[in-house]
C-alpha cells in the first residue's frame, strides 16, 4: 500500500477551505495572477533610503500539520535536510542601529524556499511514514510595502502588491525583538480535525543593502 501522493501546497491547505488550495495553485504558476509579478525575486534592487535587513533564519522553521477528519494525515518540518532558498525583509531605519517605527520595507527571496517534511498518513490501521516537499511561503508574496512598529512591538505590514497570505496573513503575528523578528502564524485550535501552525524568526543580515 502506498500514501496518497501529497501536493507540495499541503503546509498551506486553508483549514478546511478547498478554495484557499486553488488559489494557491493559482499562484504558484505564476502565470494566471498579474500580483504574482513583482520585483521579490530583484535582490539588486535599490533600498527605500537607508534599511536594515532582516534574514529568515532556516534553522528556527517549525511547522506542522494535522488532519484527522478521515484517515491521519501529518507533516512536520524537517529542520535537519538541507533548506533551499532565502528570504529577507528590509525595513527603514534613522540611525542604521534600529528600525524607525514606521516606514517603507522591502520583500526578498531567492530560490525556491523549500526542504523537506516529514510525513505520516494512517489509513486503514496502516502508518506510512515519508517525506514531501514544503514551501515557506505560498508565491503569490508582493514585493513591500508599508509598515508600523505598534506598542507591543508587534509589525503591522502594509502590502502595495501581491497577496498577505501564509505567514504574512493577517492573523500572523510578527514581534520586533533586538536584532530580530518572531513570525507565528496559526489556523484551528488543539480541538479542531484540520490545524496547522507556523512558527519561525528573521535574524539581522546582509541581504545586497547599498546597491
Amino acid at each position: 500500500m502506498t500514501a496518497p501522493t501529497p501536493v507540495h501546497l499541503r503546509p498551506y491547505l486553508a483549514v478546511g477551505l478547498a478554495a484557499a488550495l486553488v488559489a494557491v495553485g493559482a499562484c504558484k504558476t505564476e502565470t494566471l495572477n498579474t500580483a504574482c509579478q513583482n520585483e521579490r525575486y530583484s535582490i539588486e534592487r535599490p533600498t527605500d533610503g537607508k534599511m536594515l535587513a532582516f534574514g529568515l533564519n532556516t534553522r528556527t522553521i517549525s511547522y506542522h500539520y494535522l488532519d484527522v477528519r478521515r484517515d491521519t494525515i501529518e507533516y512536520t518540518w524537517d529542520t535537519s535536510r538541507v533548506y533551499y532558498g532565502g528570504a529577507c525583509l528590509r525595513l527603514q531605519t534613522t540611525d542604521s542601529v534600529r528600525v524607525n517605527p514606521e516606514g517603507t520595507f522591502q520583500f526578498l527571496l531567492s530560490g525556491s524556499n523549500s526542504a523537506q517534511m516529514l510525513s505520516r498518513v494512517v489509513t486503514s490501521g496502516v502508518t506510512i511514514n515519508d517525506s514531501v516537499i514544503g514551501y515557506v511561503f505560498r508565491g503569490c508574496e508582493g514585493d513591500g510595502g508599508t509598515y508600523r512598529v505598534l506598542p507591543d512591538s508587534s509589525i503591522s505590514f502594509t502590502w502595495r502588491n501581491g497577496e498577505a497570505a501564509g505567514i504574512f496573513d493577517a492573523r500572523a503575528t510578527h514581534t520586533l525583538s533586538g536584532d530580530s523578528i518572531r513570525t507565528v502564524f496559526s489556523l484551528g485550535t488543539p480541538a479542531d480535525s484540520v490545524r496547522g501552525s507556523w512558527r519561525l524568526s528573521w535574524g539581522r543580515a546582509y541581504c545586497g543593502e547599498g546597491f
